[in-house]
């Protein structure tokens, strides 16, 4: 499955957004749509908006049109989606709203209109007063044209036209870094490629997938892949992505492991401690790095068991106490933003499983 068909297909948000489009699509209603400009796998969401549409609106076309910054929207309609003598029957004296409204004769009436790439709020409100234009003169027809104004700004009121905001969470990104590691990657450390690529991405998803597409370079080597990819890849649209400090990958790249890793940990110092209660009550009570007494073995954190462990092998096996060795420089490092390395990243996740 391609990514763009698991965002637009499988992620809460963007399902929510299509039956909200098709909704308005069906029932004939004009719709505001505010989207970012850099839209995941756009063109996926439109398909994903046909198809919908597939099922109730064969009786329509779907004109979708780019919007030419700084014309008249009338006039565009007028030029675009008008025959000729449509065209020659129009007065200036009359707006285009007014005009193409009262023409229940005309193909634009069995369209749905799409304009995309309205940036700037001037142009935005322009199509607004057009649309109301519209709308109030074709009041009385049978059937008129249904206009979706897509746009990257923010409206108050749209006129009693249907608003639908959209952007990009953060948690549906988590759960498309997941399903995309699921379907991109091989092997045991899936969870920490999706962790990786969704710390370093932030809430670009397909920078998020670009990520994911490296495999094992990820894994090894996340800030160079990451400044890599950044500088040499493209998005769907063929756009660059947002260039990235290293600085600013490194810390990504920690906060990915600190969330990963850090459970482990705590969950094999409890079981150790669980496991291993009666021996280490032996040697309580003991002295911290912060100078207080432990003497319940729940209290004892990495540092404290890898001392005893160490200072009492013959008690331990040599795979706990390599194991504790593992857990004391992951912490350690972690504890000092520095990256615990692939292997034993590797090694760590393993051992939870064991």
């Amino acid at each position: 499955m391609s990514p763009g068909m698991i965002w637009w297909g499988q992620i809460g948000n963007s399902l929510r957004l299509l039956s909200r489009i098709a909704n308005d699509l069906r029932d004939r209603r004009s719709a505001v749509l505010r989207v970012p400009r850099r839209l995941p796998w756009r063109a996926a969401f439109y398909e994903a908006v046909d198809l919908r549409r597939s099922s109730f609106g064969g009786e329509r076309r779907l004109r979708r049109l780019p919007w030419e910054e700084g014309a008249d929207p009338g006039a565009y309609i007028l030029d675009k989606l008008c025959s000729e003598r449509v065209r020659a029957d129009y007065w200036p004296g009359q707006t285009y709203g007014a005009y193409l409204g009262s023409r229940d004769d005309i193909v634009l009436c069995d369209y749905y209109v799409w304009i995309t790439g309205i940036r700037r709020k001037r142009d935005l409100f322009q199509w607004l007063e057009f649309v109301t234009q519209y709308r109030q003169a074709a009041k009385q027809a049978e059937q008129s044209a249904v206009f979706i104004l897509e746009c990257e700004e923010t409206v108050a009121d749209a006129s009693g036209m249907d608003v639908i905001d959209y952007s990009v969470e953060n948690y549906d990104c988590r759960v498309f870094a997941l399903e995309t590691a699921n379907a991109l990657c091989a092997g045991e450390l899936r969870a920490y490629q999706a962790e990786l690529a969704l710390s370093l991405a932030g809430n670009d998803p397909e920078l998020c997938c670009a990520l994911l597409r490296e495999g094992e370079r990820l894994l090894q080597d996340p800030v160079r892949t990451a400044l890599e990819v950044c500088k040499t890849a493209l998005s769907s649209s063929g756009e660059p992505f947002s260039a990235l400090e290293e600085q600013q990958a490194a810390s990504a790249a920690w906060e990915a492991a600190v969330v990963l890793l850090f459970p482990v940990l705590e969950r094999f110092r409890m079981d150790f401690i669980k496991r291993f209660d009666e021996e280490l009550r032996r040697h309580l009570p003991i002295h911290n790095s912060n100078g207080d007494v432990v003497q319940d073995p729940q209290d004892l954190e990495i540092g404290p068991l890898y001392h005893i462990v160490t200072a009492c092998s013959k008690a331990f096996s040599p795979a706990m106490v390599e194991a504790i060795r593992l857990c004391r420089n992951a912490r350690n490092l972690l504890a000092h933003n520095k990256l615990v390395p692939y292997e034993d990243v590797r090694r760590l996740l393993t051992l939870e499983k064991s």
